[in-house]
């Protein structure tokens, strides 16, 4: 068992029996158990992180907004998919490889279902303390035990590196002016003095060049110092966009250096359009609508709060 399933006073799980012979036949078979369900526990394991039906189970879960919580069994953060670290990195874990089993699962019990009143003052605080204490974030917990430490990083460094198409520009300049009003630094090619990026769709950024006070330095060194640098990936995605070399570049750069991505929707651009390469990476994320004015007042605060939930938890190396 990979997985649990909390719903009210009924704890379910899929076991062999009940995972189907497809994705589809899977999501349809557990799918309305989890719609219903107030919590959803992932079991982390070595089996965990090659299971196809936790990985479905997660995007689903995070997909319905349901309460997530990581039950550590084994530290196996490095070799976790990259949309998963972005879903489970800053939800809460409790650590059950190296703390007493009946300890971790009072902090579990307590996180689900908290008790309403704890006899006596002192006790009351010391049990509460030990609860908050034994809940941490599931990628610092798991970097915390692999003896990590958080990372400093340069001034100017950016926190957000912005992946779009200039047939957009103006929109993703709102984007970036709202994110930075918000304390988060992006980097985006815009403000550099070179032709503009992805004329066509087979343009190159490898050829131009940038002065800098180190002295010259390709555009595409440029993305990659900076992606590395970021804590997120922000794609925004058209038509154009999904067509162009720097998409498929970009995405696969970020996957490289193992960052999270939010793709955001500027222009109505079915997935089924790009190429196989782009469609198979953006296939594990869900994005974000901001291609019409009403969309974009309505879920641009989305954007603003998974970005800085990213970087928030992303301060380890």
């Amino acid at each position: 068992m990979l997985r649990f399933i909390y719903t009210f006073e009924q704890v379910i799980h899929h076991d062999s029996l009940k995972l189907g012979k497809s994705k589809e036949e899977f999501l349809q078979i557990n799918g309305p158990h989890m719609a219903t369900a107030t919590h959803v526990i992932v079991i982390l394991t070595d089996a965990a992180t090659l299971s196809p039906f936790v990985f479905h189970e997660v995007l689903f879960a995070d997909w319905l907004g349901k309460r997530i919580v990581t039950a550590m069994f084994k530290n196996v953060w490095p070799g976790l998919r990259p949309s998963l670290k972005a879903i489970l990195g800053d939800c809460p874990a409790i650590d059950f490889e190296t703390k007493m089993y009946n300890e971790s699962l009072d902090v579990l019990e307590h996180h689900i279902k908290p008790l309403r009143r704890v006899p006596g003052v002192v006790l009351e605080q010391s049990y509460l303390n030990k609860m908050s204490d034994g809940l941490k974030p599931l990628e610092s917990l798991a970097l915390v035990k692999n003896g990590a430490t958080p990372v400093t990083k340069e001034d100017g460094d950016p926190q957000v590196f912005i992946s779009y198409q200039w047939d957009m520009q103006g929109k993703v300049e709102d984007i970036k002016n709202l994110l930075e009003h918000n304390g988060l630094q992006c980097w985006a090619d815009i403000t550099i003095n070179h032709p503009p990026r992805g004329t066509s769709s087979k343009s190159s950024r490898s050829s131009v060049t940038h002065q800098l006070d180190s002295g010259l330095e390709t555009l595409q060194s440029q993305i990659q110092r900076n992606m590395k640098a970021a804590s997120v990936v922000l794609t925004c995605l058209t038509p154009k966009y999904l067509q162009s070399d720097n998409c498929k570049k970009d995405l696969t750069l970020a996957e490289t250096f193992h960052k999270p991505i939010v793709p955001v929707l500027l222009r109505f651009s079915p997935l089924e359009s790009a190429p196989d390469q782009v469609r198979k990476l953006l296939a594990r994320y869900s994005y974000i609508d901001l291609s019409n004015d009403r969309l974009y007042k309505q879920n641009i605060p989305i954007v603003l709060e998974k970005v800085k939930k990213l970087v928030t938890h992303r301060g380890y190396s």
